[in-house]
């Protein structure tokens, strides 16, 4: 039995997850940040499939618009992958609400400073402003990461009702910094961001470079960036989200 007919007799569905699907969204995955074109062989390497699968799979991602075919045999993200992302992006409001309060945020502190979404247990940084300091972290916009390394992903984990000590001592402090943690060269600051009702969308963040002295320079600046997470709440909590829970996790710690 060839590669390509052991990959068609694998079981379409497991449990509630369709093979199929994931497959073809795993194409759309293997575009990296600095990736404008992909061949087909890139592609089956990244996804691992057999070329023959990636193949039937790209042709029908370009139907839909999300892929497009280039001569040469290459491959492109689509234009329905733009428009996705911008109704994902509006969905959060990123240029009109988000993206100010990151930019007076930036220029008030001289660092870096990003705003990330809770999504489906784990942490996404959506948008992000260099500070004066050129500084930015070593990951990347789009990026999932874990809740329980960073100054984001605890600050989340604390407003969306985790239990233990430290859970508790950021939910009175109402920020919580850390160095070196999720990535050995950033070191972060963060606050919770809600949305309506005590629904944590997020939080605000601040990065400076890993240093002896970046714990203290990172709570030099804890006002301004609880300041900054509170303002946007109270925006956001004012703007069309206090009908559109669905898109955010409850939580029992209000502002």
């Amino acid at each position: 039995m060839s590669e390509s007919d052991i990959d068609a007799a694998a079981p379409a569905v497991t449990g509630t997850t369709v093979t199929a699907v994931l497959r073809a969204l795993s194409l759309l995955d293997a575009f990296g940040e600095h990736d404008a074109q992909l061949t087909l062989a890139q592609l089956a390497q990244r996804t691992q499939l057999a070329k023959p699968t990636a193949l039937r799979l790209a042709r029908t991602l370009s139907v839909a618009g999300y892929l497009v075919a280039l001569p040469g045999g290459v491959w492109r993200l689509g234009p329905a992958v733009a428009l996705l992302g911008a109704r994902y992006q509006r969905a959060f409001d990123l240029r009109n609400v988000i993206e100010p309060a990151l930019h007076s945020l930036a220029q008030s502190t001289g660092h870096s400073a990003s705003f990330f979404a809770l999504e489906h247990g784990r942490r996404v940084r959506l948008l992000r402003v260099r500070g004066a300091d050129g500084f930015v972290s070593p990951t990347r916009v789009g990026e999932p990461l874990p809740l329980d390394r960073g100054a984001a992903g605890q600050v989340i984990l604390a407003f969306t009702g985790h239990l233990g000590d430290l859970m508790e001592t950021i939910r009175q402090r109402r920020f919580h910094a850390t160095v070196g943690e999720a990535n050995a060269l950033a070191a972060s600051i963060a606050a919770p961001v809600f949305a309506a009702r005590g629904a944590v969308i997020g939080a605000l963040s601040l990065a400076v470079p890993a240093s002896d002295d970046a714990n203290a320079e990172l709570l030099r600046h804890a006002d301004a960036i609880v300041e900054a997470a509170n303002r946007l709440s109270q925006t956001l909590a004012a703007a069309r989200y206090a009908d559109q829970e669905t898109i955010v996790q409850r939580s029992h710690w209000h502002p």
